[in-house]
């Protein structure tokens, strides 16, 4: 397998870091797997699973989302509306490459993204979503954030020992996440712990019983949310090629 650091830019004009995964011979179906909140593109899951999805016939590109890892920009001005941005951007990226055929993995936030940005764009043959908090109101609740009108606007909130700018939790409230499962038209793979105690199982029924689009649901024996035992990512590997494999054509 060949590993290349690549680069592109989004709309903002920050360059994307990010990471293609090939074989020899590259090849035309390629996969994009976008990280959660505070992981980078050299997450353990797609850094474990990477050989076996080369080998399987996909091409893959990772990426820092900006305001982490290897990108421009700063974590206190995160943003999932600008993770959408940077999406669309790698995606641009990869195809320009050659990359005719495209899938879309996401894990946790990561998948929101993902969610949003597959409700919007007929790019993708298929969805696959790990751990991913479609009930964003919920999450917020748990990280502390009850009241997001209470938030001056240019004041900045403790998220996990970062401070990130309100800009972030008002936002939320723009975001029209059951519009956008309803829209999607996707077939689309589900993968959650049930164990999650950070995003509540109730995610992917809730995911799970709104899709209009063919939908598979997998809940993994034991699984927390960091889905990181040798025995979830090798599940989640399996379903995801072979999820992919069945939509290529």
């Amino acid at each position: 397998m060949i590993r290349e650091a690549v680069s592109f830019y989004n709309s903002k004009g920050q360059r994307i870091a990010g990471r293609v995964h090939r074989s020899e011979k590259q090849s035309k179906t390629g996969m994009i797997y976008c990280h959660g909140l505070f992981s980078t593109k050299d997450g353990h899951k797609i850094t474990t699973m990477a050989p076996d999805l080369v080998s399987a016939g996909y091409t893959l590109l990772t990426f820092d989302f900006s305001f982490v890892g290897e990108s421009e920009g700063d974590i206190s001005e995160l943003s999932i509306l600008q993770e959408v941005d940077d999406l669309s951007h790698a995606a641009t990226f990869l195809a320009e490459q050659g990359i005719e055929t495209m899938h879309l993995v996401g894990s946790s936030m990561g998948g929101v993204v993902s969610l949003l940005h597959a409700a919007r764009c007929d790019r993708y043959r298929s969805l696959s979503l790990i751990a991913t908090p479609v009930m964003l109101p919920e999450l917020l609740n748990a990280l502390g954030i009850t009241d997001i009108s209470a938030l001056p606007d240019d004041g900045m909130t403790d998220m996990q020992g970062f401070l990130i700018n309100n800009r972030f939790f008002k936002e939320h409230q723009s975001i029209d996440m059951e519009g956008s499962i309803s829209s999607l038209s996707l077939p689309t793979l589900i993968i959650h712990g049930e164990r999650d105690a950070v995003v509540p199982p109730e995610n992917a029924t809730h995911l799970y019983a709104r899709l209009l689009s063919e939908k598979h649901l997998i809940m993994i024996e034991g699984g927390e949310h960091n889905l990181s035992r040798d025995s979830d990512v090798e599940r989640i590997k399996e379903s995801i090629i072979n999820w992919m494999s069945k939509h290529d054509e």
